[in-house]
């Protein structure tokens, strides 16, 4: 299994309820529930602007990354400080 890793840079392929997929560059911060459903947030800079963005799990479309290292499977056991929510 892959993980996401918190403090990684991806771009997220998501729905937008236009025409046209979304698509979102930069740093996961975590998971959280965005009213009954699961979300992944990510911080987003744009010139001197940083914001969030929580994108609901179920309008995912893709994932995509190039840091190698983010491609280590997850392993069996592992702290649970690694896992974040924001509420």
């Amino acid at each position: 299994m892959i993980e996401i890793r918190k403090g990684g840079k991806y771009v997220v392929i998501s729905n937008s309820g236009r025409d046209e997929p979304m698509k979102t560059e930069g740093e996961f911060v975590g998971y959280t529930i965005l009213g009954e459903e699961g979300a992944i947030c990510f911080r987003i800079t744009e010139g001197e602007k940083s914001f969030l963005r929580l994108i609901p799990v179920s309008g995912l479309i893709a994932i995509e990354f190039s840091d190698e290292d983010l491609l280590k499977p997850k392993q069996a056991k592992e702290d649970g400080d690694r896992t974040n929510y924001i509420s």
